[in-house]
């Protein structure tokens, strides 16, 4: 092989690996989220219990309503924790493309999610085919979140990370770890919801 064609196969080969690498380090962020959202915090709790616990429980019980949320109301939590994070980041010098890159899609996650609740019609044939071809999250996926008492799946935007940190019971090791130094169990959820995806 060509000594040119090799370097470019490598270089190639290095972008696709940062490229997964960068978007699965945003999934872990929108799964860690997703998971502090599903089993801890009240609604009653100061700030976070209104405008970020309770809509989490009504999108359990009412998994499509969500969808009437613009842009900002899905991602505007997410684009002030990014803000702040990228902003420390900056201060102490560990500023990077790749950490601006992982907050910039962390901060897209709801818009992803809502995409696995929405029909093929209402994705459009861009977005339907980005799920069919397993680049982002496909609404087969996502609905083990919903059928599995939202115990599993925690991360939003992509197929492979998920599998991941469900088989080898990351979601629960956390959990151990948070009762056995605080006391906190997880919040139970007596309820599940079959949620008709939509195949057209």
């Amino acid at each position: 092989m060509d000594n040119a064609v090799l370097t470019l196969a490598l270089t190639g080969l290095h972008w696709v690996a940062r490229i997964a690498l960068i978007v699965s380090v945003a999934d872990l962020l929108t799964g860690f989220v997703h998971w502090l959202e599903d089993n801890y915090g009240e609604e009653d709790w100061p700030i976070v219990g209104r405008s970020v616990i309770a809509p989490n429980l009504l999108h359990h019980t009412q998994p499509r309503a969500f969808l009437e949320n613009n842009w900002w109301r899905s991602a505007d939590y997410q684009v002030y924790a990014s803000i702040f994070v990228l902003g420390a980041a900056f201060l102490g010098g560990w500023l990077c493309r790749d950490l601006v890159m992982v907050f910039v899609i962390a901060a897209n996650g709801n818009e992803v999610h809502k995409w696995a609740h929405r029909t093929k019609v209402e994705n459009g044939r861009f977005i339907t085919w980005l799920q069919d071809h397993r680049v982002i999250q496909s609404r087969r996926h996502h609905a083990n979140h919903h059928r599995r008492l939202h115990k599993s799946h925690y991360c939003t935007i992509t197929l492979w990370v998920n599998p991941l940190l469900d088989n080898t019971g990351f979601w629960r090791f956390l959990e151990f770890l948070i009762a056995a130094f605080s006391g906190v169990l997880p919040r139970r959820e007596d309820f599940m919801v079959e949620e008709k995806m939509g195949s057209t």
